[in-house]
């Protein structure tokens, strides 16, 4: 489960994994892997967007969490959709095809891998649990209103869903733990 954090580390994570699957033979440096509104996108060649949080509509749970301290309310559990474009620096002639490169293998990537799994390494991760990365086929129309951005011409972009992200709730009680127990035993003599 995860904390109020869990959707930047999820942004975060997907960064990661792009930067590891990218750099060095597509992207020359990791910092040109990032998080970016594509109105604001910056020096980035692959930019990462979320365009929006749902619940999840494949995980109902409904039952309470209990834990030998608390008992609480279930997590909310969301999907996140992201569009990631590419920005190739290349020359005007070779910028699409560096474009279609760099997605190609975002696909083949994900086709082959799934599931996007926390980071070993980081000592405050916000989740435990796998995550599913599912890629998504909006058709024009849908495609048009999520690149809804004044002055920024639409680019060729992919899109994916990861879920189910869970968000804990605070809401709930502490369990008082038993000390102390009178045990009365009757015994019958009939």
């Amino acid at each position: 489960m995860g904390n109020y954090t869990i959707i930047t580390e999820t942004g975060r994570r997907l960064v990661e994994v792009l930067q590891s699957v990218l750099v060095p033979n597509l992207v020359q440096s990791a910092d040109e892997i990032g998080l970016r509104s594509p109105e604001d996108r910056g020096d980035v060649v692959v930019g990462v967007f979320l365009y929006d949080v749902r619940l999840s509509e494949e995980v109902f749970q409904h039952s309470r969490v209990v834990t030998r301290e608390r008992i609480s309310k279930p997590p909310v559990l969301l999907s996140l959709y992201y569009m990631i474009t590419a920005y190739s620096k290349s020359d005007a002639a070779y910028r699409l095809m560096r474009d279609e490169l760099i997605l190609g293998r975002i696909i083949q990537y994900f086709y082959d891998n799934p599931i996007l799994l926390p980071n070993e390494d980081e000592p405050h991760k916000a989740y435990d649990t796998e995550l599913h990365v599912q890629m998504l086929n909006p058709d024009t129309d849908e495609r048009s209103k999520i690149w809804n951005f004044p002055n920024v011409g639409n680019r060729l972009s992919l899109f994916y869903k990861i879920s189910p992200v869970a968000i804990d709730s605070t809401a709930g009680k502490a369990i008082a733990k038993v000390t102390e127990m009178d045990i009365d035993v009757i015994l019958r003599t009939d």
